[in-house]
């Protein structure tokens, strides 16, 4: 086995063409400072977050390995074809999580910065070992990821005493954020797999609600009635956040919200009527209802932000997977990989 190829297989592990993702406590920061967020507090934001979602991402495999283990789609999962042993992986997760501390407890005294992000390490192992066991375990992968977005707004805040102290934006968008988690993963990732998780005995929302795909892609109206009431709360709370602090919206920002809130409904309604069960479709109309809804946060936050973090957070999630998904697989943004 080549040093080239065990390192392809490591990368394709830890999913590194998602670690670009990591950054919410970024987001979070900057809807407390602003424009005014330095540079190394950023990087150190960002970091700690990519060791998180690389250590998440190891965990999340090896809970899954038994059920991932019969499916013909995920039979390249290293863990799966055997390339990293279990012995491996939990090495990996051992090690992120004593980097994710030391970096934590180094760098920032805050008790609440420090009980959040750790309360958000929770829910995420939570979910990893819960999402194919219990119906609605995508809830705690959504509450996992708001509370990262609210660890990055407590750990920049100037003498945080408590709660009281995170203004009415960032609150609002923490539940923003837990609202798109949770649509990315019930709903894209549970039409998509909810062939191999009915098979496997998963009981994620999608299987217990009935959604069936064989030939045909069946999805019940429960399902949908659900994943419609979280799309159009996310239209409902940034109708609420307008009219609180309308004088930070001007004509084009507000453009451009209705604009990015539009594509997100309508990539929603075309996900939940897909009638053939194609995978590769649900995959690519899902990747484009992330981007729509991913956009919105920091087009919320652009005026305080200015032009070079929004273009940053939009840009590295994005060239970042173009890349990788590029150099692992030889595959265009049209075809992301998942395995």
């Amino acid at each position: 086995m080549s040093f080239l190829y065990k390192l392809r297989e490591f990368a394709i592990l830890i999913r590194i063409q998602q670690v670009g993702t990591s950054v919410i406590p970024l987001i979070g920061a900057l809807s407390v400072k602003g424009s005014a967020l330095d540079i190394p507090n950023a990087l150190l934001l960002l970091l700690i977050a990519m060791v998180i979602n690389i250590g998440g991402q190891v965990h999340n495999d090896l809970c899954d390995y038994n059920i991932d283990k019969q499916s013909k789609e995920l039979q390249q999962r290293p863990l799966v074809k055997g390339s990293f042993n279990l012995k491996d992986a939990k090495i990996i997760i051992i090690a992120n999580l004593i980097l994710v501390l030391v970096l934590i407890f180094y760098f920032y005294s805050s008790i609440y910065a420090i009980l959040i992000i750790l309360t958000a390490f929770f829910f995420g192992v939570l979910y990893n070992i819960y999402s194919k066991k219990f119906p609605g375990a995508d809830l705690f992968l959504s509450l996992s990821l708001a509370l990262l977005f609210l660890f990055g707004a407590i750990a920049v805040t100037e003498n945080f005493q408590g709660f009281q102290d995170i203004n009415i934006t960032t609150w609002i968008l923490f539940f923003l954020i837990f609202i798109h988690v949770f649509l990315m993963d019930a709903l894209g990732g549970g039409l998509k797999d909810a062939e191999n998780d009915r098979k496997s005995g998963a009981k994620t929302l999608a299987v217990a609600l009935g959604v069936k795909a064989n030939k045909e892609l069946i999805i019940p109206v429960s399902y949908k009635i659900i994943i419609l009431l979280f799309e159009f709360s996310t239209v409902l709370l940034t109708v609420l956040l307008y009219v609180l602090v309308q004088r930070e919206f001007n004509i084009v920002q507000l453009l451009l919200i209705i604009l990015l809130l539009t594509g997100s409904v309508i990539t929603n309604l075309r996900l939940l009527s897909i009638e053939i069960f194609d995978r590769k479709k649900i995959k690519y109309v899902n990747r484009n209802h992330e981007l729509f809804g991913y956009m919105l946060v920091p087009m919320i936050i652009i005026n305080s932000t200015g032009i070079f973090w929004f273009i940053l957070l939009i840009s590295l999630p994005l060239i970042w997977f173009m890349i990788f998904n590029f150099i692992l697989y030889r595959d265009s943004w049209k075809n992301p990989k998942t395995f």
